[in-house]
């Protein structure tokens, strides 16, 4: 374990030059329990301006030390600079002694440090057309990563067959018990999560599975004039790609904030868009094209805010008293759930 090390300390390691003023501060988060995340923006005395990473996020029982989080961060940057080196626009990530990370201590936290360049402000608002080019943009990091077998060796936060960030189907099913909820509505789309469920998990390990970023939000993309820039790695992982194409593109249509004065119906647009953009540049084959219309159609019914966090979510309208609302959207919920299949994920790349 290294001792404490000033950012010009680690910059030095890295074979870059001294920083000169303040640091820039984009980052910082810790908790009791030894989580540690501090990110700066520094710029080198030759100019150059750099984002540097200090960073521990697994806790005790879910990586066996450290070393164990240096080699995931270090498989997670190896992988980004892969896209890199095979066009995909991505941060230039340093390296010391031939690693792109190494451990220090940090304001008293061991924790991994890692440098890269600072490649510009990210993106604030999703928009029809940048939801298409988003998705063409993961559609061409799923199609290096899986023509050359890349694994970096860990999952990643949307795999819809297991438990995943923006799974809330337990509390909806523990929700839809309250009294005011209309029992056959709620049995009803029970039934039809149990049965996707089954659905997925038949064949989730048929289906074309390899390396990703993970976490493709618009705040982890820059608009250059030479095309998306992607960032941020430490979601980083391996999931089966179809999932990772759904789940990024609910995350998209729902999660983004809108411009100014555009009507939040806009968002029935996204996901289209999105899907759109993937599909013309990548094909879906049969089975993946059939999972992911369950997959589309189990999430987007049952999106974790509509059933906690949003005002009109049904978790809020449960703790108002207004079951007229809570069960107009099981209503909803029961329609996009059975949506037939309209052959959306069958479209051939143009």
């Amino acid at each position: 374990m290294e001792t404490q090390w000033t950012p010009n300390a680690v910059l030095s390691l890295f074979g870059l030059p001294a920083s000169k003023g303040e640091p820039t501060v984009f980052l910082h988060e810790e908790d009791e329990d030894g989580y540690f995340k501090h990110i700066i923006g520094v710029t080198t005395t030759d100019g150059r301006r750099l984002v540097m990473k200090f960073v521990h996020e697994f806790l005790d029982g879910e990586l066996p030390g450290l070393s164990a989080e240096r080699d995931i961060t270090e498989r997670q940057c190896a992988f980004a600079s892969f896209l890199r080196e095979n066009g995909i626009l991505t941060p230039h990530y340093y390296r010391s002694d031939g690693q792109f990370c190494m451990e220090t201590v940090c304001s008293g936290v061991p924790c991994i440090a890692t440098v890269e360049e600072y490649c510009g402000e990210e993106i604030r608002e999703i928009t029809e057309p940048l939801a298409f080019r988003i998705g063409a943009l993961v559609a061409k990091i799923h199609t290096l990563s899986l023509a050359h077998g890349y694994r970096i060796g860990r999952g990643t936060l949307f795999s819809a067959a297991e438990q995943n960030d923006v799974d809330c189907m337990d509390r909806f099913l523990a929700l839809a018990k309250s009294d005011g909820i209309d029992p056959s509505l709620s049995a009803q789309i029970e039934a039809h999560i149990e049965r996707k469920r089954a659905a997925l998990t038949a064949e989730w390990d048929t289906l074309p599975k390899s390396a990703v970023q993970g976490d493709i939000s618009v705040n982890n993309l820059i608009d250059t004039p030479d095309g998306l820039l992607v960032f941020d790695y430490n979601n980083a992982g391996d999931v089966v790609l179809v999932s990772d194409l759904v789940l990024e593109g609910l995350l998209t249509a729902y999660e983004m904030d809108l411009p100014e004065n555009v009507p939040a119906s806009n968002r029935e647009r996204l996901f289209p868009a999105f899907l759109d953009g993937y599909l013309s540049v990548r094909e879906l084959t049969e089975a993946e094209q059939r999972i992911g219309w369950e997959i589309y159609t189990l999430y987007h019914a049952l999106w974790f805010t509509r059933i906690v966090y949003n005002e009109d979510s049904l978790e809020k309208q449960l703790q108002r008293n207004d079951y007229d609302g809570a069960n107009a959207l099981l209503r909803r919920m029961l329609a996009d759930i059975t949506e037939p299949d309209d052959g959306r994920f069958a479209r051939k790349p143009a």
